[in-house]
């Protein structure tokens, strides 16, 4: 295999992988997430909302931001997360993305993403997440 074919299949892999973590997501699939994310992997939110923060290892990001997350979450109600754009160079996968839901309060939630992951050995290994904090913090958190 040559070096292109090689780095081709490589970006395949990460970007395959962002798709399936992503999917997981939509489906709900904990099982799923559990297998993508890396044991030791790290996840990153900026700002200053209740859901900011950095978080290391499979365990603590389950407890501290994606089951937090979930439950703010209508749970009955679809949760998708619309592609618009993916770019993987190597392990890096970069997505843009909407992610539309409604709240346990009942009202729309639809949110831009830019987020950025790193792969490595089939798994998410790092995720950095950017979207508009104010709308987030207003819509889910009742805050200005």
């Amino acid at each position: 295999m040559t070096t292109t074919a090689i780095r081709a299949e490589a970006h395949r892999d990460a970007k395959s992988v962002v798709h399936r973590y992503l999917q997981a997501l939509r489906d709900r699939d904990a099982e799923a997430i559990g297998e993508l994310v890396a044991p030791d992997a790290v996840y990153r939110i900026p700002g200053s909302h209740p859901v900011a923060g950095t978080w290391t290892g499979l365990a603590e990001i389950a407890g501290k931001f994606l089951i937090p997350m979930g439950e703010l979450f209508d749970p009955t109600a679809d949760y998708t997360v619309d592609v618009h754009h993916v770019i993987a160079e190597g392990e890096e996968v970069a997505v843009e993305c909407v992610t539309r839901a409604t709240t346990r309060g009942g009202a729309p939630y639809v949110l831009p993403i830019s987020a950025q992951f790193t792969v490595r050995d089939g798994q998410i290994r790092s995720m950095r997440e950017y979207f508009d904090t104010e709308y987030f913090s207003s819509t889910l958190f009742g805050r200005d």
